[in-house]
């Protein structure tokens, strides 16, 4: 029977993986901590470890990395659980120190079982050829008495190894006391350069004569950087035995890409867990745009509400920015390695909800072909944004309550309840107070949600913000249209002033789909009024003084296609009021076709 020692700092995970392997050929150990781990490794023997990533103390990673270095447990597989999202650089960590397989949470048991069935088949063939290998090189140690004897099982080795499909062990190098080689393997060749039998290692070249000054040092084991071309390095682990007649075993290993993902682990653990405050020493949301007062007042709260669990209650109109907050509220603070999973409650149908929130059990509803573990259990340990949460039904609501005072969750069919740690962030536009007056929202579940309530200022209420806004949408949006080498660099003054006259039903959605729209029909490189939408150019402007706002006049004044736009703005307007407002007649007058007349009209905003 399989020993499996499954590691993870949550008593629930723990409890899942043993149910999912109860009744299968495995044994299951468990640890709930990285140094845990470590020490049932030493006392212990496994077949195999499935590792959570993120654990506090000693992480996966690191108990990886030692188990790896450690000659004990260097062949002992590791399967990586892990509950973050689409983390390319981590998986690829993993890979380099040795992991055998890289699984996502929310885990299913049929892959979970299967995947652990084929890396022990795989273990398993590889452990054969390890042990076949190491009754080789047990050979030539006994046979290094005699040079004959010595060249005579490495040949035999050789010839065995290329029978193998396996991928080739360290190469083999044999030397007297006088550091002349006994035996030399192609292996040992690739990595050293070209050694014949009876050379000297210290005659050899730059990297042989570094081997054999390690050699006449007495090392046992010991790191070989050797220098590459550029600022390349390749690092090589030699480990030396030494024999009763003076001989000695030189086994080489390349590590450069272990030693190399060590290194990048050791920079990981060493950024700050949360982001450093910029220069004026003021913490601002990560990703959203603003230094208006009213976001000010916000950012102060998430600032002091970053580095807690508590319940926050995000409310603001459509497009001000919820789930920015809800992300700065997670990801800047001391949890942002955990799983963030957001959820918007009104684009699910309502019957589907608490399936996808709570899972569901195989077979408890027409459909259900397989059981679900659903989104607060994919999220344990970390955050779950609800947003709209005021569009959830009766019941679900029910169920949040009870996640909220419990931490308690029942999936659909099932009759055991499961405990889960997550932290609920709620958005929602509308007014929940007047909702739960009306009965369509739970009261005790609203007093629940509103720990701390964080109200999001509309557009229209710090217009200060609409400039810098504008220039970061304008930037996007220069990416995205691959018009890097002829980029929209300014606003028109005209264009600016529209903008800040409009109320922004939409708020910051709505503006960045304006820039959008002028760039969907072929804005030039200043945007002038006559490439905002419509709704956006109808906008009454009131006073027309752009003062206090911080806005700096666009450079279209001294732009010649705004001049020349501007002047046959003027052209138009004047013909049109010498022929009573006939486009037709006044197309004539220009000496214009109706159709130009027609698309110049349109493109210049009149």
């Amino acid at each position: 029977m399989a020993r499996i020692l499954v590691v993870d700092d949550q008593a629930q995970n723990l409890a899942l993986i043993e149910l999912y392997l109860r009744g299968t050929e495995f044994e299951v150990v468990t640890a709930s901590s990285g140094r845990d781990a470590l020490e049932v490794c030493l006392q212990q023997t496994f077949d195999m470890i499935l590792l959570d990533v993120a654990m506090p103390g000693i992480d996966g990673l690191e108990v990886c990395r030692r188990l790896k270095n450690d000659p004990r447990t260097a062949f002992l597989p590791v399967i990586f659980l892990t509950g973050r999202l689409s983390d390319e650089s981590e998986k690829v960590i993993a890979y380099q120190l040795g992991a055998v397989d890289y699984i996502q949470k929310p885990i299913n048991r049929d892959e979970l079982v299967a995947r652990v069935r084929v890396m022990l088949r795989l273990e398993g063939a590889r452990s054969r050829l390890d042990r076949e290998n190491g009754a080789l090189r047990r050979q030539l140690a006994l046979a290094t008495d005699a040079a004959s004897a010595a060249e005579q099982t490495l040949s035999e080795l050789q010839r065995l190894r290329r029978d193998q499909t396996a991928a080739p062990g360290p190469a083999v190098l044999v030397v007297d006391a006088e550091l002349r080689t006994r035996h030399v393997d192609a292996a040992a060749n690739a990595l050293l350069g070209p050694l014949a039998v009876g050379d000297s290692l210290l005659l050899g070249g730059h990297a042989a004569a570094r081997l054999g000054r390690l050699v006449a040092d007495g090392a046992r084991q010991a790191d070989l950087a050797l220098p590459l071309e550029g600022d390349a390095t390749r690092v090589l682990h030699v480990a030396v035995r030494s024999l009763a007649d003076g001989q000695s075993v030189v086994l080489i290993q390349d590590v450069t890409a272990v030693r190399e993902a060590e290194r990048r682990l050791a920079d990981r653990e060493a950024m700050p867990s949360v982001p450093a405050l910029p220069a004026d020493g003021r913490y601002h949301m990560t990703d959203f745009i603003g230094r208006s007062p009213a976001i000010a007042t916000v950012s102060e709260r998430v600032a002091l509400l970053r580095q807690t669990r508590s319940t926050v209650l995000i409310h603001g109109e459509s497009g001000t920015g919820k789930e920015l907050v809800a992300r700065a509220l997670h990801f800047d603070g001391r949890n942002r390695s955990a799983p963030f999973i957001p959820l918007h409650c009104g684009a699910i149908a309502p019957e589907l909800v608490e399936s996808e929130l709570f899972g569901h059990e195989k077979g408890s509803f027409t459909g259900a072909q397989q059981a679900y573990e659903g989104l607060f259990r994919a999220a344990d340990g970390g955050t779950i944004f609800l947003d709209e949460i005021a569009e959830t039904s009766p019941s679900v609501q029910v169920k949040l309550l009870r996640v909220l005072q419990r931490g308690e969750i029942r999936p659909v069919g099932s009759a055991q309840p499961r405990i889960v740690d997550v932290r609920i962030l709620a958005a929602t536009n509308r007014d929940l107070q007047q909702m739960v007056r009306e009965g369509r929202f739970r009261e005790d579940l609203y007093y629940r949600l509103e720990v701390v309530q964080l109200h999001l200022p509309p557009l229209r209420e710090r217009l200060a913000d609409l400039p810098l806004l504008v220039e970061h949408f304008l930037a996007v949006a220069n990416r995205r249209h691959d018009r890097l080498d002829r980029p929209v660099r300014a606003v028109s003054r005209a264009a600016m002033e529209r903008m800040l006259a409009h109320p922004w039903p939409g708020n910051v959605r709505e503006l960045e789909n304006a820039v959008e729209h002028a760039f969907a029909l072929g804005v030039g490189d200043v945007l002038h009024e006559g490439d905002l939408p419509p709704n956006v150019r109808r906008s009454p402007i009131v006073g027309g003084d752009l003062e206090g706002l911080s806005v700096q006049e666009s450079p279209a004044a001294t732009d010649l296609r705004g001049q020349r736009e501007a002047a046959e703005r003027q052209a138009i307007l004047a013909a049109m009021r010498d022929v009573a407002g006939d486009k037709a007649a006044a197309a004539a007058l220009l000496g214009m076709s109706r159709s130009t007349f027609y698309r110049r009209w349109k493109e210049l905003g009149l």
